[in-house]
């Protein structure tokens, strides 16, 4: 008897290297089942600061590049300075905001010659700083709204986690650009943040738990492993087959799993990244 199978099964937020797990990594979420997942540049700080995003972005497309080439994954691009990246310029005695405002614009360029589709990960870093650090992003956040706005193009979120007063600050940061919230998605969401009033899109870490409570929930979501390829490190993700070994528990407890895995894989996706954005290619 023949697996049924969702004919598009999206992971929103992986990242993979060169030099880490990388096309094996690929091949295990194509294995389960996956076809489209959003690649989102990774740092390293052993690159040097003067050509730092040029660098990143570059090994970014050239992995999408790779992987279209030999599989018949769809692969979406985010670029963007990660907000850790301020402490990476500060100790190297660069500006920190002259820096990623340049990594903002690069990505920009790029998205505009259609070789990338979202604004991201930035936002603020996800553990307490000084308040001078947290305006400086909320800074950067503005202006990367406003970029994505003039370019009609997604901002994947990098943040603290979240309360109901956090959604309605950063709404309000996005509506002031003119950008539509719902192109704006908060990278990993919890469950529980869908109960919260938002437009923000929400992104939810594929374990088992947090499927189930988001189906609960009844509000559109999607779905993301932050798969961190990294050789040295296994235990620090879950696993790159998480998102379509998901999509087959949603197969096997609900009734209505066609109509949920719909919503999570096309329907919300599309309100993000545009019609047609995730649809399955060959090669």
């Amino acid at each position: 008897m023949t697996e049924k199978k969702f004919p598009i099964v999206f992971d929103n937020h992986m990242h993979l290297r060169e030099d880490g797990f990388f096309m094996d990594a690929v091949r295990e979420f194509s294995k389960a089942g996956g076809t489209a997942f959003n690649l989102v540049n990774i740092l390293d700080y052993r690159v040097n600061p003067s050509d730092y995003y040029e660098e990143i972005y570059h090994r970014t497309l050239r992995i999408k590049e790779k992987i279209e080439r030999e599989t018949e994954i769809r692969v979406l691009i985010s670029l963007g300075p990660y907000p850790l990246d301020y402490f990476y310029f500060r100790d190297a005695g660069l500006d920190p905001i002259e820096n990623m405002k340049k990594g903002l614009d690069m990505a920009a360029k790029i998205i505009r010659e259609g070789r990338a589709d979202a604004i991201g990960e930035v936002g603020r870093p996800h553990f307490p700083c000084e308040n001078n650090i947290v305006d400086s992003s909320d800074m950067m956040l503005s202006y990367a709204f406003d970029l994505a706005k003039d370019l009609s193009c997604p901002v994947i979120l990098h943040t603290e986690d979240l309360e109901e007063e956090g959604y309605s600050s950063l709404e309000k940061l996005v509506l002031k650009s003119g950008l539509n919230p719902v192109k704006v998605v908060k990278h990993h969401a919890y469950p529980s943040d869908l109960y919260f009033r938002s437009n923000l899109t929400r992104s939810i870490l594929a374990t088992r738990k947090n499927v189930r409570d988001s189906i609960a929930a009844g509000k559109n979501f999607m779905l993301e492993t932050d798969y961190v390829d990294d050789k040295y490190k296994p235990g620090k993700v879950i696993p790159a087959n998480s998102v379509p070994l998901r999509a087959k528990l949603i197969m096997g407890e609900y009734e209505n799993s066609y109509s949920i895995l719909e919503n999570i894989f096309i329907t919300t996706p599309e309100k993000v990244f545009g019609k047609g954005s995730i649809d399955a290619r060959t090669k």
